[in-house]
């Protein structure tokens, strides 16, 4: 009897596991559809969605649209390279006719405080959003009625499909660098008439590691001084000390359009891009 027993509260416990195990949750899908992200493409993304680097339909019919007006779908354009808007080194990037202004959300800040579905909720918002059709022939700053519809952001439904918009996701929570532990930087008076300054580029850095780092990666297309492709008119060192907001993306994400082509560092760490701005900061060997 006491063996019946024993086998019965055997079973018993079997199944119960059995059942436990069947009723288990299903996987969370927005969790599943964020490990699935890629950073990299949301990087790119971020500079320019619709480049063929990022995979975008090129026989997309909004392409003319987004060739023809580029800096109002751009989210470098209104929340700067640096992820830091109007408060940041955009803080004197007035809006044109060719150009929106720049956002008051701190777009760094903002993936910091909230979690993968929250952002992703956030792009998704179609209130207050424009629309790929609305016409930006008119906008103007010196009319600042005609401001309203081209300072809002593009509704990127119309533009992205889900998993688009996770690769941005991503990028933003692991992808973005925390600029101010590359440099400092010093922004004074207000948006669109401040001032931005950029000193003690690559604080913290290992200055023989970012040397390395340049050797094996930047020095065939640069040159050992960072002389031979003038940016901008400008050597890459004095580039680099000049715009350290925006060159530590395209280093991680890449140059687009670029030829040769410039691929991103995508694997690159903080430290890594500390060691190479440490490294380009010395300004005899990386003159101007």
């Amino acid at each position: 009897m006491k063996r019946m027993n024993w086998i019965f509260a055997a079973m018993i416990i079997l199944a119960a596991v059995f059942i436990g195990c069947n009723d288990e949750a299903d996987p969370d899908p927005d969790q599943v559809a964020y490990e699935n992200a890629d950073h990299a493409k949301g990087g790119i993304m971020y500079d320019k969605f619709w480049a063929t680097e990022a995979g975008y339909d090129q026989n997309s019919p909004n392409l003319a649209t987004l060739n023809a007006k580029s800096d109002f779908f751009r989210c470098k354009q209104c929340h700067g390279w640096d992820g830091l808007g109007s408060a940041g080194s955009y803080i004197n990037r007035a809006p044109k006719t060719s150009r929106p202004s720049v956002s008051a959300i701190p777009l760094y800040q903002f993936a910091v405080s909230k979690t993968s579905k929250e952002i992703f909720d956030a792009l998704k918002a179609t209130a207050g959003r424009r629309s790929i059709t609305t016409d930006l022939s008119t906008y103007n700053p010196a009319t600042p009625s005609t401001m309203v519809e081209g300072d809002k952001m593009p509704n990127l439904n119309e533009l992205l499909t889900d998993a688009q918009i996770w690769d941005i996701v991503k990028f933003m929570k692991e992808g973005m660098f925390d600029v101010s532990q590359l440099y400092d930087g010093t922004y004074t008076g207000t948006y669109p008439t401040g001032t931005a300054t950029f000193a003690n580029v690559g604080k913290g850095g290992n200055e023989a590691a970012g040397n390395t780092f340049y050797t094996a990666n930047c020095t065939g297309c640069h040159g050992a001084d960072g002389k031979s492709i003038a940016l901008e008119g400008m050597s890459l060192g004095k580039f680099t000390r000049s715009k350290p907001n925006e060159v530590q993306h395209k280093v991680h994400y890449g140059q687009l359009g670029s030829s040769p082509s410039m691929v991103g560092e995508f694997d690159m760490t903080l430290a890594q891009m500390k060691d190479l701005y440490k490294a380009i900061a010395n300004t005899t060997k990386y003159p101007d």
